[in-house]
């Protein structure tokens, strides 16, 4: 769970909004039972609140966007724009299939091809979209709750296909604005951490506990930069 980019996508908008929680890593190639006690699917991330819990990593950071003020609202205020970055995460997803796509058919000429023309295709999407508006990130100004959704994949894609990003002007400078928002800072691993944790997860059998971990319980807090 330390390592998935659907977590992170919550805990990107937890920070973005600056709200105290706890965290509980698992290991997902060994769930555990109270996983699925919470969450029939067996997926993170599970937000639980007084009690009750909902699922998904896009249910639960529009949730927290809606529910808790904090520094700002992440969601795009303008009905139409809110529409567009819907559709063009639906286009990223075809970027974040192609990474995938890439990452397990290595040897495969044929696939990687599609794979790559995947990841072209929402990179061109999300040009377009940048283009646009003339605004360095999805949300306009400041990243919003479409960027943070990205974002985790982004991040991943960097580690195994920064020369793919190079070759787009407009993506590599997301990237590096979007390296300098707090939130990305926050809940970002560094490189080396996620190069050990890739490297276990191509031997079939991934290390959940790599870098910075306390040994004695899977809950650690995180609490508001206000304090």
């Amino acid at each position: 769970m330390k390592f998935c980019p659907f977590v992170q996508r919550l805990k990107l908008v937890m920070h973005a909004k600056d709200i105290d929680h706890e965290n509980i890593n698992c290991n997902l190639k060994r769930k555990p039972e109270w996983l699925f006690e919470k969450n029939p699917r067996g997926k993170v991330p599970v937000l639980e609140l007084n009690g009750r819990t909902i699922y998904e990593s896009d249910i639960t950071s529009r949730y927290i966007d809606e529910v808790y003020p904090g520094n700002r609202k992440l969601s795009t205020a303008d009905p139409w724009r809110r529409a567009e970055e819907h559709m063009l995460l639906g286009d990223l997803d075809k970027s974040i299939s192609g990474f995938y796509g890439v990452a397990l058919a290595a040897t495969d000429d044929e696939k990687r091809k599609e794979a790559f023309d995947k990841i072209n295709s929402g990179y061109a999407s999300l040009e377009k979209h940048l283009e646009k508006y003339g605004q360095p990130f999805i949300g306009g100004k400041k990243p919003g709750i479409s960027d943070y959704m990205f974002w985790p994949f982004l991040e991943r894609m960097h580690m195994l296909l920064m020369y793919q990003i190079q070759q787009h002007a407009v993506i590599m400078k997301y990237y590096h604005d979007m390296l300098e928002d707090p939130a990305v800072i926050a809940c970002r691993h560094p490189d080396d951490v996620h190069q050990q944790f890739i490297a276990t997860y191509r031997s079939g059998d991934p290390v959940h506990d790599i870098g910075d971990v306390d040994d004695t319980s899977p809950v650690t807090m995180c609490r508001s930069s206000k304090l």
